[in-house]
């Protein structure tokens, strides 16, 4: 330990610039007082590393069978914590210029950049060396010894209780280094209890490369972090189980699908691992869902949850990203519209979707395991992410008419691969299921002429097909929207609708005038071939489903009408038609023309509006029937 040499101390108060700074790193800078702790110690590893490095070119300053390491003691009695490192130390001028910084020059220069703007000023801390002072979030005084390696300078002490005064005074230690003692303030003596040290230090500081020692309940010190963080090793020295052990300390409860272990040198320095999980978390469509990304800068811990490296269709993605060029006080705020974290983001994206990429094509079992979990969030991607969007054109997947079941699903390349000739757009239908949309009347022209559509039955569907738009030079047509044209492929129904159009044009009229307040029109069409009639909406109008979702979302949708098409060649029509001819105002024509609506309502999976109304209709003709 340190002792106080017989030199008087020399005393000096703080300027004003540097009170205000000192509250802004105790009451705005950190969201957690523990982190007081990562600081010293991440000082401690920094002064190791710098030790180190200047060994090389001076390899008196550290004996080769010297342990760079980092020391740590509690005393519950006094209350105080003693973070000590036999790192490069500090003479009295770099005390001064490093640790005296805030009572120098490096409070008023920080105020004199300050601008306002709360992003741009957290920026500006990590420039000027002040983390150290976070330790008086919980420290009412602080005393610093060091001795610089390789001086005949004899050690310096610097003390302060942080408010008005600090002291500066020669010192006797007898090695090179730094040892700081924290004298708790009373509210803040958790900090001294072992498990708690332990605690912040496995959150924090865990993989700092040098080892932290700590006495234990038995007064033996002994390492209590890992000092090569697994991420930083070569992918050749780890084994799978050794993967899937750190993936599941996490948080991961299964076994990953894929690992991406990414180390990256030059301009950008950063090591990253990254897991695809085979199950989703239960939160993963909550409003206050997480990320699973967490943010390292030179091996100590910043940040969980960090939705900066990755965007929001990505958030299933677990792992470590750890930084060598940002700062080690970064903040949320200071991420945003960062440029290294933009970088990195970029590089993440296009790592995890060519992965993504290369499952799909090697292992498809696993493939469709992760599409059945997180396929309606890479969905997302589509609506919000453009500079990928033909990435994750050929990664998303549908169900469709041509295949078996609901784990039978085909790409859009696998589509426009196996589309008939003559087919000119690609052909879709949304829906709240499979077994819902399976059975649309819209289909059936479709499943007669063999012509495949995909089932879009996930929530977001109705939202992204607009942001595929085409694919290839194929537009996407939704079977349920518009005046149905199947070019050369409908050119005999084409001649079959001009002349019944004609046949039906009065009876047409007459339908239209009975449901005016519930239809926009009434057209003979061909995409029928089983079912008497189906609604269908304007080219640009909202399709059903649509008005569902936006509806179960608490949307005020305005009331739309839509298109009944009626199918000329069904015997009910054609029964209707004849009726008409002989009596325009046949009774019970109404009736039969409300059935009719309200059958094709409750075949896209609708409610009819009045089931009383509906019921009673269907009694009378079991009536007729019957009797």
């Amino acid at each position: 330990m340190a002792e106080t040499t017989s030199t008087q101390p020399q005393s000096m108060e703080f300027q004003t610039e540097a009170k205000q700074l000192l509250h802004l790193m105790i009451h705005a800078l950190y969201s957690h007082k523990e982190v007081f702790l990562r600081e010293l110690i991440s000082n401690a590893s920094d002064a190791l590393d710098k030790l180190r490095f200047e060994s090389l070119t001076d390899s008196s300053i550290l004996n080769s069978d010297t342990e760079l390491a980092i020391h740590i003691k509690l005393d519950k009695t006094a209350k105080t914590i003693t973070i000590s490192d036999n790192g490069i130390g500090m003479n009295r001028q770099e005390v001064i210029e490093n640790i005296g910084t805030i009572a120098r020059s490096g409070s008023k220069a920080f105020l004199e950049k300050m601008t306002g703007d709360q992003k741009f000023d957290s920026n500006l801390i990590g420039k000027f060396g002040v983390g150290f002072y976070s330790v008086f979030m919980v420290a009412s005084s602080v005393k610093l010894v060091s001795k610089r390696a390789g001086s005949d300078e004899p050690a310096i002490q610097w003390e302060s209780n942080g408010e008005d005064k600090y002291t500066i005074t020669e010192a006797s230690k007898d090695d090179c280094g730094t040892e700081i003692t924290i004298y708790l303030k009373e509210e803040e003596s958790s900090y001294v209890e072992d498990w708690q040290v332990r605690s912040i230090i496995k959150k924090y500081s865990d993989f700092i490369a040098f080892p932290i020692y700590l006495p234990n309940e038995k007064g033996k010190e002994e390492i209590i972090n890992q000092t090569k963080p697994l991420w930083r090793r070569s992918s050749s020295e780890i084994t799978k189980e050794q993967y899937e052990e750190f993936y599941q300390q996490l948080g991961g409860f299964d076994k990953p699908l894929a690992t991406m272990h990414t180390r990256a040198e030059g301009i950008m320095e950063y090591s990253s691992l990254l897991f695809l999980p085979s199950k989703a978390p239960f939160d993963l469509f909550s409003l206050d869902r997480k990320h699973g990304v967490k943010l390292y800068v030179k091996r100590v811990f910043i940040l969980d949850n960090c939705k900066e490296l990755l965007p929001e269709y990505l958030r299933f993605v677990r792992g470590i990203v750890d930084s060598e060029d940002l700062p080690l006080n970064v903040s949320r705020e200071m991420l945003q519209n960062n440029p290294v974290i933009d970088k990195i983001r970029k590089t993440l994206v296009n790592k995890i979707l060519g992965k993504l990429k290369e499952m799909a094509e090697k292992e498809p079992d696993d493939y469709k395991t992760f599409w059945n979990e997180f396929g309606p969030v890479l969905k997302e991607g589509l609506h919000t992410d453009f500079e990928n969007k033909e990435k994750l054109q050929e990664l998303i997947r549908f169900q469709s008419s041509m295949s078996e079941n609901s784990d039978d699903l085909v790409s859009l390349k696998q589509y426009v691969g196996r589309m008939r000739e003559d087919q000119k757009d690609i052909y879709y239908i949304t829906g709240e299921s499979r077994d819902i949309v399976e059975k649309s009347p819209h289909l059936e022209i479709f499943k007669a002429k063999s012509i495949e559509v995909l089932f879009m039955v996930d929530p977001i569907d109705e939202w992204i097909v607009n942001d595929i738009y085409n694919y290839e030079g194929k537009q996407l047509k939704s079977v349920t929207q518009g005046d149905l044209d199947l070019g050369e492929l409908g050119k005999e129904e084409q001649d079959i609708k001009k002349k019944a159009e004609s046949k039906f044009k009065k009876l047409s009229a007459r339908i239209k005038n009975i449901l005016s307040e519930q239809v926009k029109e009434v057209r003979v069409t061909t995409r029928l071939k089983d079912s008497p009639a189906c609604l269908v909406a304007d080219d640009n109008g909202m399709s059903s489903q649509m008005e569902k979702l936006m509806k179960s979302m608490g949307q005020n949708v305005p009331e739309s009408k839509r298109i009944l098409e009626i199918n000329a060649q069904h015997l009910i029509l054609q029964n209707l038609n004849s009726r008409y001819e002989k009596d325009p105002k046949d009774p019970e024509l109404e009736e039969w023309v409300h059935l009719i609506y309200e059958q094709a309502l409750i075949a896209e999976g609708q409610m009819v509006p009045d089931p009383l109304a509906y019921s009673q209709r269907i009694n009378k003709i079991l009536t007729k029937v019957s009797s």
